[in-house]
């Protein structure tokens, strides 16, 4: 039992005067004989015990009333654990509450439920002579309110609080609570810790607080600790970390997922259960089995033309932003078990393959190897081939991509379409041949070719003796372009070993179309094989020699099948391998978005936006032109978010999950022992536990004892 007003005790002496004018009634007077009194006397002897009863009674009464009423006021109460010591006098006193994401476990009851509780708790047990402050240790900076007397306002404040999905910084957060308690005029200051007391969260490394008097001396605070974890081991697995990348040997727009699940406990899990979700529905189930304190990895893998999500959601056959979710099988801190990654799925292309020299001899024909490329397992794009005369009466707007294979300049109805449909977003990739003619190209696509073509060369005769070493090669490659970003390593050597016997020349880069071009590689003669450019909203690709083997063999290459594939991706813009946003709850988002587009708002999976802005820094863009960028936060919550202009229209490339930092998902915590040598001996104690049952008030009870006495004392006196 302990007191909130202790000095009201002495009014418990009060007590003793029934006690006293019972032995002050004691006293017996000299006996005087009168013979009228006798018979009274007689009868009264009849009644004498039911009086002594009586009389019992009301001393026992008047007792209580004397007894309850100082007692009440001194504040009495039971409690599973210390109340505020107020031996040392009043003391002004900071609330402070954990709200990091270890607040969030359960085990049938949040811990935060209960250290809302618990801070609610240390409020009602503080004398009303005390100032206090509540001070919601959040992730970002906090500030504690001054000190005051209001209570309703701390509580308040305390049932407006949410746990957080991060780690906070108590360190941080003790410091501001002294801070306040410096402007307090009492001599005695008290900090209420209500917290899971994790190692992520509070560093004791770090020295304790120490506040500052009036006259600015050093003052330490007393630590008065709420463990709402109650001493238990809060055990915890999570998903921390997601890598996405294409799976081209399970099929054309198939992608696998490597999860890595953590196992912050000290037990092991067996046969935990893990869901691939494609958005929102699950298509894959494995189980993974993780060490004591240990990590574990699972690779699962999804097509996405598969056909339980339907033609027409988004991921599926017609392409677009899926958001991919790993969930592991849910235990008491759910919020870390699931981990997401949001995929530009590349849709279905069809591409039509103008065929400008046909042979009978399929290792002759111009389309030969370019076909089997574009239909070889693992390839996104669907091909059609044609003659050009065939092919000019085709309707462009049903293709992604038109591919021209050493094609005579397009008549002028035919150049007319062909620019229309670059310029309303389609793709046109161009290889030279015999059949192309230079003058009569520039004449026709001038203003589709990123750069005139001026004549031939010839690096050698192809059937010449010496031609394997008199052959021009690649010596340069942009490896930081989409379609030449993989080929590093052996892959680059297979590509730089390609043998070239003739290739076009191209004007300088004066001309026109020059600034929307790039070069992605040069000869050893500094002569440009690959130019990519824009035009409109489409884009342009034009190879300088053959994609059979006549002017080279590259065809004959083994980078020959992904090179085809990468540019008839790019052309479409399903190759454009945006940099992977790595986002954390609580942390800021960088965005960069399409030339035209200019987001406003990210809305999170409960609705909250987070308003997005064009920071001042401009990055620049693969082919030479300029971007802006666009940032926003802090990011509420985990999961995948979708991105709005000021319009509303969704962006869905520039989608993106947050995720939670891997070290708040470790619940390790301080022992009581560690905060006692952290902070001192004389300077902690630890309260509470209990919820807001811990403490059980005694003085409204004695009230009412002392009422019900007063009202009996009065039955007894009427009768």
């Amino acid at each position: 039992m302990s007191f909130a007003q202790p000095l009201f005790l002495i009014g418990t002496l009060a007590a003793l005067i029934p006690l006293l004018v019972h032995l002050f009634d004691r006293r017996r007077p000299r006996e005087v004989p009168f013979a009228a009194l006798d018979f009274v006397l007689r009868s009264q002897k009849r009644t004498a015990s039911r009086l002594r009863l009586k009389r019992l009674l009301l001393y026992i009464l008047r007792t209580l009333i004397l007894l309850a009423v100082p007692l009440a006021l001194a504040r009495p109460s039971f409690g599973s654990g210390d109340t505020v010591d107020t031996r040392r006098g009043l003391a002004a006193t900071t609330v402070v509450l954990d709200t990091s994401l270890a607040l969030r476990w359960s085990d049938g009851t949040r811990l935060f439920d209960l250290a809302k509780d618990e801070a609610k708790s240390a409020l009602r047990d503080l004398s009303p002579e005390e100032p206090a402050t509540v001070l919601v240790c959040t992730r970002a900076a906090q500030i504690a309110a001054p000190l005051g007397f209001e209570r309703t306002r701390l509580i308040a404040a305390i049932d407006d609080a949410q746990p957080g999905f991060g780690s906070v910084d108590l360190n941080q957060c003790l410091e501001q609570a002294t801070r306040a308690l410096d402007d307090s005029p009492l001599p005695n200051r008290r900090i209420v810790l209500v917290s899971a007391l994790t190692q992520s969260a509070l560093r004791l490394e770090a020295p304790p607080p120490v506040g500052t008097t009036a006259k600015g001396e050093k003052l330490k605070p007393e630590f008065v600790v709420r463990d709402v974890a109650k001493g238990k081991t809060l055990g915890n697995r999570a998903l921390i970390d997601v890598h996405a990348e294409a799976a081209p040997q399970l099929g054309p727009r198939a992608w696998q997922f490597t999860f890595t699940v953590r196992n912050f406990a000290a037990e092991a899990v067996r046969d935990v259960e893990l869901r691939l979700e494609v958005n929102g529905d699950v298509v894959q189930k494995g189980f993974v089995d993780v060490a004591a304190d240990g990590t574990a990895q699972k690779t699962l893998a999804w097509r996405f033309d598969a056909k339980p999500l339907g033609a027409t959601r988004q991921g599926g056959e017609t392409g677009g932003a899926a958001t991919v979710t790993g969930r592991l099988e849910a235990d008491a801190l759910a919020d870390d078990d699931a981990r997401s990654v949001v995929l530009s799925v590349p849709r279905a292309l069809t591409a039509l393959v103008v065929n400008g020299a046909p042979s009978s001899q399929k290792y002759r024909d111009e389309a030969f190897f370019t076909d089997a490329a574009l239909s070889a397992t693992g390839s996104p794009v669907r091909a059609v081939v044609r003659d050009a005369d065939a092919a000019w009466r085709e309707k462009l707007a049903d293709y992604d991509v038109v591919v021209l294979l050493n094609v005579e300049a397009p008549p002028a109805e035919a150049a007319r379409g062909l620019r229309e449909f670059v310029e309303a977003g389609g793709g046109l990739f161009i290889s030279v041949g015999d059949r192309v003619d230079p003058d009569a190209w520039n004449l026709a696509m001038a203003d589709v070719l990123p750069r005139k073509l001026r004549v031939v060369k010839t690096a050698v005769e192809p059937n010449a003796p010496d031609a394997a070493t008199r052959a021009a090669r690649l010596t340069q490659v942009s490896l930081n372009h989409p379609v030449l970003a993989p080929f590093t390593g052996r892959a680059r050597e297979g590509l730089l070993s390609t043998r070239f016997f003739r290739y076009a020349l191209f004007e300088g880069d004066g001309t026109a179309n020059a600034a929307q071009t790039e070069v992605l590689g040069t000869m050893d003669d500094g002569a440009p094989v690959f130019l990519a450019s824009r035009r409109g909203k489409g884009r342009v690709f034009v190879f300088a020699s053959t994609v059979d083997r006549d002017w080279c063999d590259l065809a004959i290459r083994t980078s020959f099948l992904p090179l085809m594939q990468r540019i008839a991706a790019w052309l479409t813009g399903t190759l454009d391998e945006r940099e992977e946003v790595k986002a954390e709850v609580g942390g800021q988002v960088l965005l960069t978005p399409e030339p035209g587009q200019s987001p406003a708002w990210a809305r999170a999976p409960s609705g909250a936006e987070v308003a997005l802005t064009a920071l001042p820094d401009q990055q620049p863009r693969q082919l030479g032109g300029q971007t802006q960028q666009f940032g926003g936060g802090p990011l509420p919550e985990p999961g995948a978010y979708v991105v709005v202009d000021a319009q509303g229209t969704v962006l869905p490339k520039l989608g993106f999950a947050a995720a939670i930092d891997p070290g708040a998902s470790n619940l390790s915590r301080h022992s009581l022992d560690a905060l006692t040598d952290w902070a001192g001996e004389d300077s902690v104690r630890v309260a509470g536990g209990g919820g807001p049952q811990s403490q059980t008030p005694m003085w409204t009870w004695l009230l009412t004892i002392a009422v019900l006495a007063f009202f009996f004392e009065g039955v007894l006196l009427r009768r």
